[in-house]
């Protein structure tokens, strides 16, 4: 592996229109990126050498396969740079499509695979499912009687990380921007809110606009402006030999999934590295702070097992010499997505690290996606589950750090079944019903720390370990809970809803300006879109008014940071406050046709005489509450906002006048919003969709100015160009969503959300169709098949609720 060669030292600017801190490839690929959108004062800080990080200790796999539609956009998009690099720079990248072979030698693994390629389907890449002799001519070396099939990714290949680099310098270089190396940032100067200055060991640069690219270190350059940058580093290990006969540069990536393998070929040798199941966290203070280059002892025993099975694949290794095995740190997150975006609380703080050893093959993208964010103020494919606003404060405690991030790594191999939930950092955030619940046989999930309801186990009977792709261990309890939804009263926890208030003089305006909905009115809780100068869903939540100057926000369990920062972004110099009262405010959601029954025993309100959509305080049993005529699943029911210390006293007295109410959880509220219809933003819709393609034009009030209302008036003109469906498909599909959606045989979208539906026996999904005519007949006169582990399944489409479209038809 080379290093680009180290360009002077430079003199400090004293004043830049951005800073990039961090000299890899990440900062690198932005410093380039926002050079060809025309920046031209901007600077890269880089504490020693370029690639001196972790970029240069790479094995700079490049696929564009990743698990999520944005990172394949991302590591497409490098893969096409890195080649185009070399023409335009001169400097040869070592970009070559040399192909990828996932193998499988277990009949779960080749199950897995299915799913993979149904999904490269999904995203337009080109896969094909090969057998063990097709393997082996690829693969000459390969040890090929055990495995069962591949699946071969031609477009997949490999790369020269450090002359990436040197290439994206010289670009950069040549668009007017300034790489210093061997200057250390000390800290980040703020003022009135904002990023006004990059300290460091050699001066100041005054700079409205901070980049976070320093990797490894980036959770300590967040700390010096403030922030979080919930990562954390582990060891990562791949043996480097001798060169080989019989290894050829020609040779496709392998991966061995049960075995926790990948490799190439490297230098006439091969590359052979692991993702072992028991990696070994890293604490960065534990790593010298100002060395370059690092690497860390070869640790022979904790390799050993991987080795086994490295000789067991290709049996030349047991005699091949060895030029070392490198024990290099890598950054990881939670959640194995990056960390992207601005800061919720510091405007011009921006992030771009925490690459979960996928560097290379998100670094271009990640470079162009950030760029376009920072100049244009969105970023070209939907950035949500990487942004840094997905994660609160919670999560971002070295503690749950260091349990979290090994075992998010651990599983970097394991099969990917629906519903595996973290052991670790768990009990973070509880509700004041959790000890209630737990005596009930719930089962929990995490969710934004939280310990969210999934389903309940009231015999204890299910294990929660048994993981399956199909039916779940758990299907019969979530179907007993969707029938108490439709058949008599349920009990939900949604204590983990966010909720803020938003108060002041000016408080009506600003949200006016912020929702599609109209707000104004009283005694109702107003769902609203809230939109992008696009028109594209940035969230949609519940608006309701307390008083002429104050209003209570209500929205997702994982929207609230992200949802906290944009209305606060619209503030200005108004007099508004917007703060956070999730902590004190907990949600029980009681739904079902005999809710009203239920509620009606222990509150003197007349509940008939309260209206769908309307909010008021009440008294339920020794509390008074805000309930709101509302439901989620779809049936009569209301949200009641309960002080903390008082959600026991409702909730007993809710169990103690109605003993057949049934605490029901996440899983069963996700299949009855299906079979209603009702959209979940994160899931159905996001920053690219307008609420005209997702169907909720009801929800948009013409007669006001609201942000995004140009862009959705323009829409309207011209016709939409997709939409979101309702959809039904076979029970026994077992569709999960993020699979592709085709029409009339072509692929023309996506399910984006599927469970299966006990009431109608069928599964229940909402999909994207972004092919053909858009008017109903056309839409509802066609055939749909969705494709779920290579099967096709027939798919009707619905305009409507299908649980309405089935009662019409008398099916139920």
């Amino acid at each position: 592996m080379t290093t680009p060669s180290t360009p002077t030292h430079g003199e400090l600017p004293q004043q830049a229109r951005a800073v990039i801190i961090g000299g890899g490839i990440i900062g690198l690929s932005v410093l380039y990126h926002l050079t060809r959108l025309g920046w031209r004062d901007v600077v890269l800080l880089e504490k020693n050498e370029l690639t001196s990080g972790t970029t240069w200790h790479s094995a700079a796999l490049v696929s564009p396969m990743r698990g999520t539609r944005a990172q394949t956009t991302l590591a497409r998009y490098s893969g096409e740079l890195y080649e185009r690099l070399r023409d335009e720079t001169g400097v040869e990248t070592g970009m070559r499509r040399c192909g990828h072979l996932n193998i499988a030698t277990s009949q779960e693994r080749l199950k897995e695979l299915k799913h993979t390629l149904t999904l490269m389907h999904n995203f337009g890449l080109e896969g094909h499912m090969v057998g063990a002799a097709e393997v082996a001519d690829r693969w000459p070396m390969m040890r090929t009687d055990d495995v069962i099939a591949a699946v071969w990714t031609p477009s997949s290949g490999r790369a020269d990380p450090s002359n990436i680099c040197h290439a994206l310098a010289k670009g950069a270089r040549a668009g007017g921007a300034q790489i210093i190396e061997h200057v250390a940032v000390t800290g980040i100067a703020r003022d009135t809110g904002r990023v006004r200055a990059v300290m460091t060991d050699r001066g100041e640069i005054a700079t409205d606009i901070v980049i976070n690219c320093a990797g490894l270190w980036g959770r300590e350059i967040a700390a010096m402006a403030g922030q979080r940058a919930p990562l954390f580093a582990c060891e990562h290990l791949y043996l480097l030999t001798e060169p080989m006969a019989g290894v050829t540069g020609d040779l496709p990536v392998f991966r061995d999934g049960d075995a926790h393998l990948y490799g190439r070929e490297e230098v006439g040798g091969l590359l052979v590295g692991c993702f072992e199941p028991n990696p070994k966290a890293l604490p960065v203070q534990n790593l010298p702070k100002d060395a370059a280059y690092i690497l860390l002892n070869e640790d022979w025993d904790h390799f050993a097992p991987m080795m086994e099975g490295a000789i067991h694949r290709i049996p030349d290794l047991e005699t091949a010499g060895v030029r070392m095995l490198l024990n290099g740190p890598e950054s990881f997150t939670q959640d194995n997505a990056p960390l992207m975006g601005e800061a919720p609380d510091l405007p011009g703080f921006w992030y771009c690290c925490g690459m979960n050893s996928a560097g290379i093959v998100l670094g271009g993208g990640a470079g162009w996606a950030m760029a376009e964010w920072i100049v244009n103020g969105a970023p070209p494919v939907d950035l949500s589950g990487c942004d840094i606003r997905r994660f609160p404060a919670a999560l971002d405690t070295a503690r749950a750090l260091a349990e979290r991030v090994p075992e998010m790594l651990s599983h970097h191999f394991s099969i990917r079944y629906p519903g595996r939930e973290p052991e670790t950092a768990r009990n973070l955030r509880h509700s004041a019903l959790h000890d209630r619940l737990v005596t009930r046989g719930a089962r929990f999930g995490a969710r934004t720390g939280w310990e969210k309801p999934l389903f309940f186990d009231p015999q204890g009977k299910v294990s929660t370990d048994d993981l399956r792709f199909g039916e779940t261990a758990w299907q019969g309890n979530v179907n007993r809970e969707i029938r108490a939804v439709r058949t008599g009263v349920a009990l939900f926890d949604q204590s983990s809803f966010g909720k803020f208030r938003v108060e002041g003089r000016d408080a009506e305006a600003v949200l006016q300006q912020i929702c599609a909905a109209d707000i104004s009115g009283y005694g109702r809780a107003h769902y609203t879109p809230v939109l992008n100068d696009a028109g594209g869903m940035e969230s949609d939540l519940t608006v309701t008014r307390l008083a002429p100057t104050e209003f209570l926000v209500v929205t997702g369990t994982a929207q609230l940071v992200r949802d906290l920062a944009w209305f606060k972004s619209h503030v200005g110099d108004r007099f508004v406050t917007v703060t956070d009262v999730t902590p004190g405010l907990g949600t029980i959601l009681l739904t079902g046709p005999d809710a009203q029954a239920a509620l009606q025993k222990i509150t003197p309100m007349d509940l008939a005489a309260f209206p769908f959509g309307h909010a008021q305080e009440i008294e339920a049993g020794p509390v008074r509450c805000l309930a709101m005529a509302l439901s989620f699943a779809g049936a009569p029911g209301w949200e009641l906002h309960v002080p903390t210390d008082m959600m026991a006293a409702v909730h007993d007295a809710l169990i103690d006048a109605h003993p057949a109410i049934v605490h029901a959880g996440a899983h069963a509220l996700n299949a009855c919003r299906l079979e209603k219809g009702f959209r979940s933003w994160g899931h159905d819709m996001g920053p690219r969709e307008t609420p005209l393609e997702a169907g909720l034009g009801f929800a948009i009030d013409w007669n006001k100015p609201f942000r995004g209302r140009d862009a959705l008036e323009t829409q309207r003109a011209m016709g939409l160009g997709k939409r979101l469906l309702s959809f039904t498909l076979p029970g026994d599909s077992w569709a999960t969503g993020h699979q592709p959606l085709y029409r009339n045989g072509v692929l023309a979208g996506e399910l984006t959300s599927a469970a299966f539906s006990p009431v109608l026996d069928r599964t229940v999904a909402l999909g994207w169709v972004e092919t053909g005519p858009m008017e109903d007949a056309a839409l509802l006169a066609d055939a749909y098949e969705a494709e779920i582990g290579l099967e096709r399944f027939a798919a009707t489409s619905h305009l409507t609720s299908p649980l309405a479209a089935w009662a019409k038809e008398g099916i139920i």
